[in-house]
Parts: C-alpha cells; sequence; structure tokens
C-alpha cells in the first residue's frame, strides 16, 4: 500500500483490565456466600474462566522481556502496564479518548504544544519521522524526484538529533517511527541504525522503530541484519488475514517487541472483482467481522506491543468508505467541522475494543445494495444518461422503529462525485447513470440513522453506452 501519510497524525489507547477483575470477583464471591445451589457455582465459575481467559489475552509481558537484552529490558519496562490500543488520525481526538483510545501515531513530528494536548487527553504519542525512499519519489503531482541515502544519509541523522533535542524529553512520547512503508534495502536501513543509535545516546529508555508492509520474512531479516539497534518493528495490514500472517512472521523470524502500526478493513486493492475487473467493497457488517477477527489475532501474539487502527478520520486516498471511522455528510466534499461528521459503526467497535463495551446509542449498518432490483451483484450494469433505482439493506441495532434516511451518489475513479447526492427516507430511491460509459464507476450510498450515526460502502457499477445497444 504506497500512500503518502504526511499529512496524517495518529493515536491509540488501552484500558487496564485489574480494576475490572476485582470488582467481578467481588460481585460473584457474594452471589456464591449467598447461594449454594450447585448449578449456580458451576455458571459463576464458568464465566470467571471465560473472564479471565478474555483479560489473559494480548501482550505477555514475560515473553517480550525473555527476548530483550538489559538496554532494550528498560526501554520495553514502560510495556509492564501498557498496551498499545491506539488510532491513526487527529477527528475527534476528545471522542478517541472517551472511547479508551491510549495512543496516537503521528506520520511527522507534532510541536510541543500538540504534544501537550495530546497528553492532557491522556493519550501517548507514536512520533512519525518521515523519510524518503532510495532512488525515485513522487511529488504530489506524480513527477519524480531522486534520492539517495548514501549522500544524504548523515544529513538525515543530523536532522533528527535536532528534532529529538527539541521534542525528546517530553512525558507524552511513548515511540519515534523511522519511515513509513519505506521500501527497506541497505542504504535506507543502515541509516535507521544511525538514528536509532543516535536517540539512544541521548535518551537510552527511548524506542525506535520502522514500519513495513505486511512484515515478510525476507524483509524482517533485512531488518535484523542493517538496523540491528532497532527496538521494534510496525507493521500495516488490511483484512485479519494478512494481520495473523505478519504477526506470525515477526513472532518466529523477529521474535522481539513489535505492534500493528496500522489496519483496518480490507482495502480496495485486492479481494472479489467485477466481471469488468472493479473490486467489491465489503458491506458493513462484513467489514466489523473482518475487525473483530483481526482483534483475536493481535491479542494472541505474545510480543504484540498493541495496534493503531487506520483511518481515525474521514480523509482517505482510497474510496471515502473504505477505512474511515468518521464519513462526511456530503460524501467527498470536505466537512469544516469535526463535529458534523457521521460515526460509523467502527468507532463503536473500537469503542467495545478498547473499553470492552459499545457506546450508545448504535448506528444503523448499511449490508447491501442492489440495481433494478437485482440480487445479483454482477448485473450492477445499467445504460448511459439513463435512470436506475438503487435499493439499501439495513439493519438498526437499537431502535427498530427509528427513521433511517437515505443518501445516494455515484463516483468515478477519482472518487470525485459525478451526480448526486440524492436523499431519501425510503431505502429505493431513483439516481441517472453518467453519460459517459465506462467500467470505472460506483455508487456510493450512506444510511443515516440518529445521532449523527451512519455506515455506507460503494458498489462498482457498469455504465453500457445506450446509443450501442
Amino acid at each position: 500500500m504506497n500512500k503518502t501519510r504526511a499529512l496524517f497524525t495518529l493515536a491509540k489507547t488501552s484500558t487496564p483490565l485489574a480494576a475490572g477483575r476485582t470488582i467481578f470477583f467481588e460481585k460473584t464471591s457474594m452471589v456464591l456466600f449467598r447461594n449454594r445451589a450447585p448449578r449456580l457455582l458451576s455458571l459463576v465459575l464458568a464465566g470467571w474462566g471465560l473472564f479471565m481467559a478474555s483479560a489473559a489475552s494480548g501482550l505477555d509481558y514475560s515473553a517480550l522481556m525473555s527476548s530483550a537484552d538489559s538496554a532494550r529490558a528498560a526501554r520495553y519496562e514502560v510495556f509492564r502496564d501498557f498496551q498499545i490500543k491506539g488510532i491513526c488520525g487527529t477527528t475527534r481526538l476528545d471522542l478517541a479518548a472517551a472511547y479508551g483510545a491510549n495512543t496516537l501515531r503521528t506520520y511527522v513530528p507534532p510541536s510541543r504544544e500538540q504534544l501537550d494536548n495530546y497528553q492532557r487527553l491522556g493519550l501517548k504519542v507514536i512520533v512519525g519521522i518521515w523519510m524518503p525512499s532510495q532512488g525515485k519519489n513522487p511529488d504530489k503531482n506524480g513527477s519524480p524526484w531522486a534520492y539517495d541515502y548514501r549522500e544524504k544519509g548523515a544529513e538525515q541523522v543530523e536532522n533528527f538529533e535536532a528534532t529529538v533535542n527539541r521534542m525528546g524529553d517530553h512525558p507524552a512520547i511513548l515511540m519515534w517511527v523511522l519511515g513509513n512503508e519505506v521500501p527497506l534495502n541497505p542504504a535506507y536501513l543502515e541509516t535507521v541504525n544511525r538514528m536509532s543509535l543516535a536517540l539512544h545516546q541521548r535518551f537510552p529508555k527511548q524506542l525506535t522503530s520502522l514500519t513495513m508492509v505486511n512484515a515478510p520474512t525476507d524483509k524482517i531479516a533485512l531488518v535484523k541484519k542493517y538496523a540491528p539497534d532497532l527496538d521494534v518493528i510496525g507493521y500495516n495490514s488490511y483484512g485479519h488475514g494478512a494481520v495473523g500472517g505478519a504477526s506470525k512472521n515477526l513472532e518466529t523470524e523477529w521474535g522481539r517487541a513489535y505492534y500493528v502500526s496500522e489496519f483496518g478493513p480490507q482495502g480496495p486493492w485486492w479481494g472479489r472483482k467485477t466481471a469488468w475487473g472493479e473490486f467489491y467493497e465489503q458491506s458493513y457488517d462484513v467489514k466489523l467481522e473482518d475487525l473483530r477477527n483481526s482483534f483475536k489475532k493481535i491479542d494472541a501474539a505474545p510480543r504484540c506491543l498493541g495496534s493503531t487502527m487506520f483511518l481515525w478520520g474521514s480523509e482517505s486516498q482510497e474510496k471515502p468508505t473504505y477505512f474511515c471511522a468518521f464519513l462526511r455528510p456530503q460524501g467527498g466534499a470536505k466537512s469544516l467541522d469535526a463535529k458534523a461528521l457521521y460515526q460509523t459503526p467502527i468507532t463503536e467497535e473500537f469503542c467495545h475494543y478498547w473499553s470492552g463495551k459499545y457506546p450508545q446509542p448504535r448506528g444503523p449498518l448499511l449490508t447491501k445494495i442492489n440495481i433494478n432490483g437485482q440480487t445479483n451483484e454482477s448485473a450492477a450494469i445499467v445504460l448511459s444518461g439513463q435512470p436506475f433505482t438503487v435499493t439499501a439493506t439495513a439493519t438498526n441495532p437499537d431502535d427498530r422503529n427509528s427513521t433511517l434516511q437515505f443518501r445516494w451518489w455515484i463516483l468515478d475513479q477519482a472518487c470525485k462525485t459525478v451526480s448526486g447526492p440524492v436523499n431519501s427516507d425510503q431505502p429505493t430511491a431513483e439516481i441517472t447513470a453518467p453519460e459517459a460509459p465506462g467500467t470505472n464507476y460506483v455508487v456510493m450510498g450512506y444510511v443515516i440513522g440518529g445521532g449523527k450515526r451512519a455506515s455506507g460502502f460503494t458498489l462498482p457499477i457498469l455504465v453500457k453506452d445506450r446509443k450501442k445497444i
């Protein structure tokens, strides 16, 4: 996944378990003393066992420390009573903190004032240092420019040292990230190692890391060989299968601390395809199940320090509905007021993961989009310039009798709005196909409930030239 993430700042969260265990034990003990029935006793003990099994999942501090030398053991000490449960993105940080987040991952260094604000919210910060690729790099217009670590590595180290001297003593800092998804080669990794050594000389207990895509074994071997001073590997993976595979590789091949630096539902670069070659987006119920499976795999990995989800925001370089925890009321149009954004069920699922409970009220789930009444997705074929019907299937977990609203757009391949929005208080509406035929269009639908809650996803459509039919 090649994304320019320098524009985003990100965060995460964790929830202590000891207090919850104590309360649970006190309550169940009172029941046991008052009720002697064997069946009740067995049920309570079974519930206690399930709770303990759940509470015991996640980072295994003893396994983490067993693979660390004395210097790293001192740096890993921060994770004795702390597990990363956090976010990438700075939208509604107040809500993230209220939902239980404890960490924010950034892609560029924040100011000390920003660090102060994050600390006031109870957020630790994973500080990102943007680093270019060895060789060609695209600028914002796609034109290439060259960078050579063999010539500029010393300058990169000096710039990093200046940043560390400016902000490295701030108590909000949890870890430093020396590049995001930079192609792993010796020139880059040797520079990373020098930066890591420089940080440890100035602040011996601070942690260094980098992020890679999916953590393949050959890339892990390169990090071990050329950046031996590095403390932590972060990996970016989307979909529970990729998350589980990367964690398995890091447990066996890396053998020390790592975390999931970006994850979310399945991305738009793989999955099922239409007959004309476009990828289907997961429906919202499938996205949430994918996330729950990722949570299980993260919590089953003993040396995993935790995770930061992508994206706690509404901006994306992909389709607006793929990763975002928030949706813009007007689709692709930017919302200036963050509190006007719609919360999606993704925010609710992470609240449950971080805190153990869902926020109320729950938002509606969009589970299916049909075109012209067809139940077969592959029949999403329309005629250019002609009206067609779209139908949403949605559920409302908290209030089955409340009114839902629906909103529809057609987007092109660049996620620009071709038509819409079309608003309706019924799940079926009529919209008009683009005049230009093509295979690069999607219908984007929202279902909107109360309390600024909504969910949505896209469905590819094939626009055929009506003049040739």
